[in-house]
């Protein structure tokens, strides 16, 4: 949970923010017009990303957590933008991010290979849904603009 105040602004950009101030990176994966999702314990369903490593890139992160939550391996990746993140109050003690701005960057991405799902620690299941099914998941209700750019990006090809 992100302390308050706080700002979140999604950019549509295919150029990286700043690689040290870069968290996790996340992904909207598609088989064909459907999303791929992964039921987290902690959250429900979810799209699949994650924290950086040490010495990790955005895109090799992706491809980790993708791999670690739903067994999913992608094709093609591409940076469809970042979420900006801005803390408006103080620094929280012990807060382990970039303050005051850090970025969780955004990877549309197409699945190379779905092999059987072998649940996790962190993770119940996975899915594919089309958008008709998509539309009323929390994940997509909350982060619509996101989920439509990358819909219309894949639905073009």
């Amino acid at each position: 949970m992100l302390p308050l105040p706080n700002e979140i602004e999604l950019v549509l950009d295919e150029t990286l923010p700043p690689l040290h101030l870069i968290t996790s990176a996340l992904a909207l994966a598609f088989h064909g017009s459907s999303i791929l999702m992964t039921n987290l314990n902690s959250r429900g369903w979810d799209i699949p990303g994650g924290h950086l490593e040490v010495g990790e890139s955005p895109a090799e992160a992706l491809r980790r957590e993708v791999l670690e939550e739903t067994g999913a391996r992608l094709n093609h990746v591409r940076l469809l933008g970042y979420q900006r993140i801005s803390l408006l109050a103080p620094c929280p003690p012990n807060y382990r991010y970039p303050y005051p701005v850090s970025y969780q960057t955004l990877f549309l991405a197409t699945i190379d290979e779905l092999p059987a799902f072998e649940p996790t620690e962190e993770t119940r299941e996975r899915a594919l849904f089309t958008p008709q099914e998509a539309i009323p998941l929390r994940w997509v209700q909350d982060n619509r603009q996101m989920y439509d750019a990358a819909l219309a990006v894949i639905s073009a090809r």
